[in-house]
């Protein structure tokens, strides 16, 4: 059994500020419990946070499922803030998803933040604004 920190390829120990895949190893996160509990960054997990509400445990596989995240690229540390309204955000593994509806496909780190500054002169919202204008009419 995996260790209760790793997901998504990144550990996500409480003693890390933020998910980190620079710590991981597979044989040690992967292997069994003697050799991630060894870990310096191991923390014995308490009975709260393995209960996930009936939402949260059902929505996370959902959207890794559909949208087929990468953490390393597409997971945001921090909640973007664009006001662009075809931008569609998750929580997912201790971070964000940012998916553009108008490509209907997960936003980089990268791509995410120059949505977040130039959402107005994107042409994916223009984009966005021909389509919804069409279904209108």
């Amino acid at each position: 059994m995996p260790c209760p920190w790793f997901r998504g390829g990144l550990c996500t120990s409480p003693k890390l500020s933020r998910p980190s895949s620079a710590v991981t190893s597979p044989t040690r996160c992967q292997g069994n419990e003697a050799e991630y509990v060894a870990c310096q960054f191991y923390v014995e997990p308490d009975s709260g946070s393995k209960r996930r509400s009936p939402l949260e445990s059902g929505v996370k596989p959902a959207i890794a499922q559909q949208l087929r995240p990468y953490p390393p690229i597409h997971l945001l540390h921090s909640k973007p803030r664009s006001r662009c309204p075809f931008i569609k955000i998750y929580d997912y593994s201790g971070g964000y998803l940012a998916q553009c509806q108008v490509l209907g496909r997960l936003l980089t780190r990268s791509e995410a933040e120059t949505c977040e500054k130039y959402w107005s002169s994107c042409p994916f919202y223009r984009m966005g604004l021909h389509q919804r204008s069409a279904e209108e009419a």
